[in-house]
């Protein structure tokens, strides 16, 4: 039987196969960093947000908010002097250290605990890139691509970036509409990290005292989030590199069994064979991730919201923005 030669349409659905596998592999140190470090986000970002509501209803007791809530109630407006927040200035005065008149230095930063909260202690820095870590599986489940922004780290403010970060970003909830679920998912870990705040400016005019270990612990929370970027990171920058590889001797290959034979030796495993790229010939060539297809099929079957449910559920939220 005469070999069959390799075409850009043959190397492309083989090139798809080894990413699939190589986008999978249990073995690879960096993916369990990454899942490692994700799961130490369930375990202790819980913890820190605990220690940041003892600081704020420190300063802000309880019985103080729900008082002025009642007044708030009676008065409207006049009385609208508390809200639930989720990013707070803490500060505590390092008393071994002075400044030029002599007086104890004060160290405060702004830590906040949303989805696309600052990860350096910057008021002004929204960032997205905890979010898409996090939620990449529940992203990729859902036909986005979480890895889009390192996979175009050196080709910024393009379209291609733009139209996967905006499709991300309505998922998440971060874009003026909501999922196609009407699930937000950036709402929904706000409300998990609010407390009650007194005052009626932005957070930066209000920093709240606490002591040393208490700001040590807050600056451990963003170092928690941001080792789940980092090794995010990671993972798809080594599964980038490798496929290049990839790529450039699929590109030398003339034939498809030497193609096939590649691929599966990259795997160390038969996960194709020349029949099924033939038989794939001219339509797609469906690679399923048994993890995220389950995804995908537990989500359609997802009871939908009726119209009156959609409309109460818009009618809370503009009632929560308005107390934000």
């Amino acid at each position: 039987m005469s070999r069959i030669r390799l075409n850009n349409e043959k190397r492309d659905k083989l090139f798809k196969v080894a990413r699939n596998f190589r986008m999978n592999d249990t073995s690879d140190v960096k993916l369990e960093k990454m899942r490692q470090a994700k799961e130490n986000c369930d375990n202790d970002l819980p913890k820190f947000f605990q220690i940041a509501k003892d600081i704020v209803q420190r300063a802000y007791p309880i019985e103080h908010c729900d008082t002025l809530n009642y007044f708030k109630g009676l008065y409207g407006s006049p009385c609208d002097v508390v809200a639930k927040d989720s990013c707070y200035y803490f500060a505590y005065t390092d008393q071994d250290n002075v400044d030029d008149n002599g007086q104890p230095i004060e160290n405060k930063k702004h830590f906040d605990f949303k989805l696309n909260g600052s990860l350096n202690g910057s008021e002004y820095n929204r960032e997205n890139d905890f979010a898409y870590a996090y939620y990449r599986d529940e992203l990729i489940a859902n036909d986005c691509n979480p890895d889009i922004k390192i996979e175009q780290e050196d080709n910024q403010n393009n379209p291609h970036l733009t139209k996967h970060v905006d499709k991300c970003d309505k998922f998440l909830g971060f874009s003026n509409h909501n999922s196609d679920n009407d699930i937000s998912l950036s709402k929904e870990w706000q409300n998990k990290y609010q407390v009650d705040v007194i005052g009626t400016s932005y957070c930066r005019s209000r920093s709240i005292a606490c002591n040393y270990e208490e700001f040590q612990s807050m600056e451990k929370m963003l170092v928690c989030k941001s080792e789940l970027v980092r090794t995010h990171n990671d993972f798809i920058k080594g599964v980038i590199a490798d496929m290049n590889d990839v790529k450039g001797v699929l590109k030398e290959m003339k034939y498809l069994e030497g193609g096939v034979e590649f691929v599966n030796e990259f795997a160390q495993s038969n996960i194709v064979d020349e029949a099924q790229i033939i038989r794939s010939e001219g339509m797609g060539l469906t690679i399923y991730n048994p993890e995220n297809a389950l995804q995908r099929i537990m989500q359609r079957r997802k009871a939908q919201p009726t119209r009156e449910e959609k409309i109460a559920m818009a009618m809370q939220m503009q009632q929560e923005q308005a107390l934000n």
